[in-house]
């Protein structure tokens, strides 16, 4: 179910096989994420494209990095190397990679898994596979410049889905914040300079992203009420105290001090008012309530959350050449890999990024160490 939940979302363009693999190892992931790294989970409200609740978040201030972290320390069989860059794979002739080159020496390896993210702060691999991603905010780690990918290729490797990326829609820069897609899911609205929707709010995130990437600013105001803004208080009183939320009494009022057209909001707000309740608007959206006062808008803009393309893989995490076959000894995972989010920037289903490279770490890993017990019991 859950791996036709994400073929739903990227209209089939994602490898089956790899798809339902990832799929079924989640569960898998969840509890080695809560066994022996130690999270405890929340399990969302919302579904966001899912045909069940099965979004899994922490309320710790930690990123996912963080905990892993936390456990490698744990293991006293792991070797952590810093400021240790790596240049080029090690391979022998016949194409099997037999360790890394760093900018000191060669590090002898049984096994490697690239783990290098993807390659959103690479303003060259993005004017190569996604220009319309060039230019827009990348929020995420400065090190995303594909230089697992590149090495990869360099060892012979086939890519796959270059130019698939997420742009999400609720940014708020330059302090790397966004706006939680849920204030939009709760019966928030999108609207342009000229006050006007122009969007189904609830396409998460790729669809509306999408629509902003061809605007001249990439910019819109996220306009909500009272009732939303109760709902989500605790984020969204941060952002009323550093004045990017603006409040008023009416949409006109609101209007003027966002730098939107008054005629426009007021006549969008009437128009959801009388939708409310009473089935789908043009968009396709059923509108959850009326709009109450006070108002209130921010100005969002899209940002490229992360790429989705990489070296092609198989089941197992092992990159494959052009022709199909495995480069030996070589994995991927995480943004160096492709994921399961089709060609485009339509195809993200929430969860996919976190999917491919916790799932793929961990089927790359069991595939290593048994395929090194095999050569063991062999000799």
């Amino acid at each position: 179910r859950y791996a036709q939940d994400i073929l739903n979302r990227n209209n089939n363009e994602s490898d089956v096989a790899l798809t339902d693999r990832l799929a079924q190892t989640s569960w898998r992931i969840v509890d080695l994420l809560a066994d022996v790294v130690g999270i405890e989970f929340n399990l969302g409200e919302f579904v966001f494209g899912h045909s069940t609740r099965r979004g899994h978040s922490w309320k710790a201030d930690k990123t996912i990095t963080d905990f892993l972290f936390e456990a490698v320390l744990r293991e006293h069989k792991v070797q952590v190397r810093f400021s240790t860059p790596v240049l080029s794979l090690q391979q022998e002739s016949e194409g099997s990679v037999t360790g890394v080159v760093t900018d000191e020496d060669g590090l002898p390896a049984t096994k490697v898994i690239l783990a290098t993210g993807g390659f959103g702060a690479s303003q060259e691999l993005l004017a190569e596979h996604i220009t319309r991603a060039v230019g827009i905010p990348f929020p995420g780690h400065h090190g995303s410049t594909g230089d697992g990918i590149k090495m990869g290729m360099a060892a012979g490797a086939a890519v796959e889905n270059m130019g698939s990326f997420q742009p999400y829609p609720g940014y708020i820069g330059p302090e790397k914040r966004a706006v939680s897609p849920e204030v939009a899911t709760s019966g928030g609205i999108m609207v342009n300079a000229c006050g006007e929707r122009f969007v189904d709010e609830t396409r998460y995130p790729g669809g509306v992203g999408k629509e902003m990437l061809d605007m001249p600013d990439k910019h819109v105001w996220l306009i909500f009420d009272q009732r939303i803004y109760q709902l989500h208080a605790k984020m969204l009183e941060d952002f009323l105290a550093t004045e990017h939320l603006v409040q008023a009494q009416t949409p006109g009022e609101l209007a003027s001090k966002l730098g939107v057209d008054a005629a426009g909001l007021e006549r969008t707000v009437r128009e959801c008012n009388s939708m409310a309740n009473n089935g789908k608007d043009d968009f396709g959206r059923r509108l959850p309530a009326t709009f109450e006062r006070p108002f209130y808008g921010i100005k969002v803009t899209v940002a490229l959350y992360h790429t989705q393309g990489g070296l092609k893989v198989n089941t197992d995490g092992q990159v494959l050449r052009p022709n199909g076959s495995v480069i030996p000894n070589l994995y991927a995972g995480g943004g160096a890999a492709t994921g399961v989010s089709g060609t485009g920037v339509e195809g993200y289903l929430p969860g996919n990024g976190l999917l491919s490279s916790l799932g793929l770490g961990m089927l790359a890993a069991e595939h290593a160490v048994a395929s090194l017990k095999v050569d063991v019991r062999s000799s």
